[in-house]
């Protein structure tokens, strides 16, 4: 085995040198000059005091809960189109499950109105009586 740093070029690197794997007993003039310098010393940092580590895991943790708005078949569309039509002219109260925020969110409501130029649906909440503007689009279901 040989030493790592020992210039085994130097004409002069004595025989029983050159097989020596501690560099300690190798005298000075037969080692090499130019040793790599490496990473040097590097602190360790405990997972709390990397804030970007820590701000990227919370924003994975965020998005494992995202629900994604669920692609509508034509049958559904038309389907919620003729129930919406329904409640908004004979005035009741349904339950609308919307898309928002990547999230379903369902509500209690009666139908006040509906805008077909801007696609959207303006209900009251049966609980607080808030009115609400929902695009048809983010509508998901409605029973």
């Amino acid at each position: 085995m040989k030493a790592h740093n020992l210039n085994v070029n130097h004409p002069t690197v004595p025989k029983h040198l050159v097989e020596e794997t501690n560099y300690k007993n190798v005298p000075s003039q037969y080692l090499e000059r130019k040793i790599p310098k490496g990473r040097g010393m590097i602190k360790w940092a405990p997972f709390a005091t990397m804030p970007q580590q820590y701000a990227d895991i919370k924003r994975q943790i965020e998005t494992q809960d995202y629900f994604y708005m669920p692609a509508l078949s034509d049958e559904q569309i038309i389907e919620i189109n003729v129930k919406l039509h329904h409640y908004s002219c004979m005035p009741s109260s349904c339950t609308i499950i919307y898309h928002n925020d990547y999230q379903l969110h369902e509500i209690d409501c009666v139908i006040e109105k509906i805008d077909e130029f801007n696609q959207e649906v303006q209900v009251r909440t049966c609980y607080d009586h808030e009115k609400l503007l929902l695009n048809f689009k983010f509508i998901v279901e409605i029973l």
